[in-house]
């Protein structure tokens, strides 16, 4: 599917379930699986409406398989050899290379490993999910999946149909001080962090919503 032109605005579902039919009248349209994508700032729920996608579908009868893109964040290791560990979340953190060709290879029939992120090691783990080359649907979720930087942007056309999921600030502000102070931030650690880092990404991830096709209204964590 190309990128959308210049004054493009994304149609708007206001309900699940518009948007469960929505996806489920993509599926078996063409020769290859449907791939979702789901992108929106942090803490806007993109991980639960993957989810819960995810579960509905294969209650249905679908074969599907939840992608995340936080599986490809860079190793701790590695942010602290690049000198950026600080900014952890930041599209630079993350391994772009390595979710482009992941996302390629959705589109095949091999069977591989897709990487998840580790909230209690705050780590990527290589064998996350198990993909077997035979699903009908993958449900890609991630805040730069819809980026028009290299080299995200060379994966856009692989995604039947793209989503993009906001909420209102004072909501990203308090799941966000939730989430930090749950990964085992003090309060005072949790603050700067959201004011160096997550309101800056979410800025940067927002100027990405002309790219989808359909703008759902977060109302769940995630």
């Amino acid at each position: 599917m190309p990128g959308h032109g210049v004054g493009w605005m994304p149609e708007l579902v206001s309900d699940y379930a518009g948007l469960l039919g929505t996806i489920t009248a993509r599926i078996g349209v063409g020769p290859q699986p449907l791939i979702v994508a789901i992108a929106g700032p942090p803490a806007t729920g993109k991980s639960t409406l993957a989810e819960r996608l995810t579960e509905d579908l294969q209650l249905a009868g679908q074969t599907v398989a939840y992608c995340p893109m936080d599986g490809f964040h860079k190793t701790n290791a590695r942010l602290d050899a690049e000198g950026l560990r600080g900014v952890k979340g930041r599209i630079d953190t993350f391994d772009g290379g390595a979710f482009v060709d992941a996302v390629a290879r959705l589109s095949g029939e091999d069977a591989f490993w897709w990487p998840r992120y580790s909230r209690h090691r705050h780590d990527p783990v290589p064998e996350g999910t198990r993909i077997d080359g035979n699903e009908t649907v993958y449900i890609v979720e991630g805040n730069y999946i819809l980026s028009d930087e290299e080299p995200w942007k060379s994966v856009s056309g692989r995604f039947g149909l793209r989503i993009f999921i906001d909420a209102p600030d004072e909501v990203l502000l308090r799941r966000l001080m939730h989430r930090h102070q749950s990964g085992g931030k003090s309060a005072a650690e949790a603050k700067r962090k959201i004011e160096q880092t997550d309101l800056a990404n979410a800025v940067a991830i927002r100027r990405t919503a002309n790219h989808a096709d359909l703008l759902f209204q977060g109302g769940a964590d995630g």
